[in-house]
């Protein structure tokens, strides 16, 4: 008998937690892996390397931390397609801040970046593309 309550009790919570699901429409993703990038450059267009990279979500407060590979050239990943559940289909004002390696100035720019459980891919609304120290 107290087998069969238990029973009873996980089904039911399991179909409980199941009406809580998120129902995306049927979609078709390509396999590509989508980034947003942010480029340092001087005066004269040669890449500049900048220190204390960050980027938040200011909808949500939490840091996201991108892989930075390229980083030594001057390109800066601000989101990539592994960040999309953590940004809305609407749109997250999202800051970059850095400081200029040479002048320790810090510097910041804001993007509206979208993704969403259901997307395919992150999508950036707005934001600068390069920045010029």
């Amino acid at each position: 008998m107290k087998k069969t309550i238990g029973l009873f009790l996980v089904l039911g919570f399991l179909m409980l937690s199941c009406s809580d699901s998120v129902e995306c429409e049927d979609i078709v993703c390509t396999k590509e892996f989508r980034t947003v990038s942010l480029r340092f450059v001087d005066a004269n267009g040669n890449p500049q390397i900048v220190k204390d990279f960050t980027v938040i979500n200011k909808r949500t407060g939490e840091t996201m931390t991108p892989l930075n590979d390229m980083a030594n050239q001057g390109l800066y990943i601000v989101a990539s397609d592994s960040d999309k559940t953590k940004l809305s289909e609407k749109g997250d004002n999202v800051q970059v801040t850095a400081t200029n390696s040479k002048t320790n100035v810090k510097i910041q720019a804001d993007f509206v970046l979208s993704g969403g459980l259901c997307a395919c891919h992150i999508n950036k609304i707005s934001g600068p593309d390069t920045i010029q120290l």
